[in-house]
């Protein structure tokens, strides 16, 4: 059963990693969309663009599976996909909202970028939780370039996180779901501020069951090859891959699809 995952840049390789962790033996292709992103600040109409090209390329390279790597996506994008084509799509969103129900979280705080939170796709989901007493939602887009850049063991990124997270404290959340594939990268920073009496809902672990779960029945394969396209070289990005999967043999080309 060959997987295919896309995503705007670099966010989605923790969903990949997950993945790749959980199932190693199943094939993959990774689409990241690194010429058009980031995505969490565009329209909606152009996230759904961009993501039904997205899925016709990875379904043409024989995917079975479509896997929504970006939480902007998923919001915008995730109804269409699943009207347009006859695969199984997964995506961030949903998986992460199952793992909220599925704990003993009251307080639930949800940090993404501008456009996931304006979809509140994460909360009416949430709010349909009968255990779920306060919700509060907080936009974070400076933490995509800092993961982008690879910045996020200097000194002042302790004081942005504070900066952007101190209202948590304040309302005193018990869990926090980081609602962009980004934000895994700075899980240790975030749970150092917050403390260890918060949860933290990391959505590309929770996919990484869903799929674990949908594949169960499924005939094992063995192959678990490894496909990566990128719609632009960046450099960081692939620093990014070889720090990420130094031990993974995968074929990585540029390719145009806009």
């Amino acid at each position: 059963m060959k997987i295919g995952i896309f995503d705007s840049g670099i966010g989605g390789l923790t969903v990949f990693k997950q993945l790749i962790k959980r199932l190693p033996n199943n094939d993959y292709v990774y689409l990241g969309d690194t010429a058009r992103l980031p995505y969490g600040i565009k329209s909606k109409k152009t996230v759904i663009e961009y993501s039904l090209k997205n899925t016709k390329f990875l379904i043409d390279k024989g995917c079975k599976i479509i896997v929504v790597a970006c939480n902007t996506a998923s919001a915008y994008a995730e109804s269409t996909l699943s009207k347009k084509f006859n695969v199984p799509i997964f995506n961030v969103i949903d998986s992460g909202v199952l793992a909220v129900k599925d704990s003993a979280i009251h307080n639930v705080g949800i940090i993404a970028t501008p456009s996931t939170i304006e979809s509140k796709s994460y909360s009416n989901r949430l709010k349909k939780i009968k255990n779920i007493k306060k919700i509060i939602s907080k936009e974070c887009p400076i933490f995509v370039p800092i993961v982008e850049e690879g910045i996020k063991s200097k000194g002042y990124i302790d004081q942005i996180i504070e900066e952007n997270l101190n209202i948590f404290k304040k309302n005193k959340i018990d869990g926090l779901i980081l609602g962009c594939t980004h934000y895994p990268i700075l899980k240790v920073k975030i749970k150092k501020f917050l403390g260890p009496n918060v949860t933290l809902f990391d959505s590309s672990i929770e996919l990484a069951k869903s799929i674990d779960t949908y594949l169960a029945k499924t005939k094992k394969v063995k192959s678990g090859k490894k496909e990566i396209y990128l719609t632009d070289g960046s450099k960081y990005f692939k620093t990014a891959l070889k720090n990420m999967f130094n031990d993974m043999n995968f074929n990585l080309k540029i390719i145009d699809i806009r």
